[in-house]
């Protein structure tokens, strides 16, 4: 299937044909002819529409909106607190394994 270059982006879309009736697989936005062959195959054997993207679906602002922004990842702070419980096993270790637990503590822990 080709698209002409000055009709981009455009809506790709798949559908499976039952008793004379469309139905809906799956919709891409596509801004270039590669993007429209890698759908076709990816859908092959199914009906393949294109059609223009609609008034609400343009975004004359930003021409790549429809591209996958890779930003930087925001913390969760979960490596924090496994920095903290890590530090505080070690601690608990130290205590037991040099005695301050037991002298200071009053333990009296005999195995």
């Amino acid at each position: 299937m080709r698209v002409q270059d000055n009709e981009f982006p455009v809506v790709v879309q798949a559908y499976d044909t039952h008793n004379r009736e469309d139905v809906f697989v799956a919709e891409q936005v596509v801004s270039n002819q590669e993007e429209v062959d890698s759908f076709t195959s990816r859908y092959a054997g199914r009906l393949i529409k294109v059609r223009a993207l609609s008034e609400n679906e343009v975004n004359t602002e930003n021409p790549h909106r429809y591209h996958r922004h890779d930003g930087r990842r925001r913390s969760t702070g979960a490596g924090l607190w496994v920095l903290v419980l890590l530090v505080l096993i070690a601690l608990v270790v130290a205590g037991f394994t040099t005695g301050w637990f037991q002298r200071n503590l009053g333990w009296n822990i005999n195995f």
